[in-house]
């Protein structure tokens, strides 16, 4: 018999607490050696979520399991939740799958779904698949908003001007280079002596302050309406979702999480001076 199989972990960090994709290999392959299968092909999804429209080679795996030219009529994989962690996803892909003739295949929990008791057995194993997967969302969303109480970095590109401090296993921030805390100080007092984006930008690049380094005007007014720079940490400022910035009252911001490279006053005169431009064009 002619199969597939697909290996999968979620994340660098989740990698460590599952299964490995040559550890998985090898098992796929004794279980496929010991019933005399023939592996035809490998789709492998590192360093991804559960999530079918996020998995590349997940998708590709459906689409050549639809073909009338398909050279596999099983689909071997270490674990069910390495196939997806979503009920729907398993009902709804399993469902097109049976269609084709294609089965799903565990090598670690053998059921036979023919029977009333294997699709009882199945049915709970993908409950308690999804139960654990919205259980570690849960978790670790916990843990990112006391993280972010605490002034503590939660994932993302640190913002120029600062550098990442590692101790243990919090990250936060300290102050860069002398060059760019006062290029980055610069961009505040030009901001505030009147100049939009697209001067400050023109200027520092006409500068060459750091070499190699472009400057675009959306990055400025970016920095510019930042306030890390007045040593604040924000967090959940936006929907991981659909990217919709949240109401204030869900972010967590927390005062004095690292070294300040603007006061308050240049902040506020900042401020002041953008939305003056702002509504001076608006006019």
């Amino acid at each position: 018999m002619n199969v597939v199989t697909y290996l999968r972990v979620s994340s660098e960090q989740q990698a460590e607490r599952e299964l490995s994709i040559p550890a998985q290999r090898e098992a796929l392959q004794r279980y496929a050696d010991e019933r005399g299968w023939s592996i035809v092909d490998e789709y492998i999804d590192e360093a991804r979520s559960a999530k079918t429209d996020e998995r590349p080679d997940f998708q590709r795996m459906i689409v050549n399991a639809q073909k009338t030219d398909k050279h596999f009529v099983a689909i071997v994989v270490h674990k069910f939740d390495r196939f997806s962690r979503n009920r729907g996803d398993h009902a709804v892909y399993k469902a097109l799958l049976k269609k084709q003739g294609v089965t799903v295949v565990s090598a670690t929990e053998p059921i036979d779904t023919d029977t009333p008791h294997g699709f009882l057995l199945e049915s709970m194993l993908e409950v308690i698949s999804e139960f654990y997967n919205v259980n570690l969302r849960h978790e670790t969303l916990k843990g990112m908003r006391e993280n972010a109480s605490q002034g503590f970095h939660c994932g993302g590109r640190v913002p120029f001007g600062y550098r990442r401090v590692q101790t243990g296993k919090k990250v936060t921030y300290e102050l860069g280079s002398n060059e760019e805390v006062k290029l980055v100080q610069q961009m505040f007092q030009m901001a505030v002596e009147g100049h939009g984006g697209k001067r400050i930008a023109r200027e520092l690049n006409q500068q060459k302050v750091i070499e190699g380094k472009s400057w675009a005007p959306s990055t400025v007014l970016a920095i510019l309406n930042n306030s890390v720079y007045l040593g604040k940490r924000v967090w959940n400022k936006k929907s991981d979702g659909d990217g919709k910035q949240n109401d204030m009252s869900e972010w967590i911001v927390a005062e004095n999480a690292h070294p300040a490279i603007v006061d308050q006053q240049l902040w506020d005169a900042t401020q002041a001076s953008l939305m003056a431009r702002k509504i001076s064009k608006t006019q």
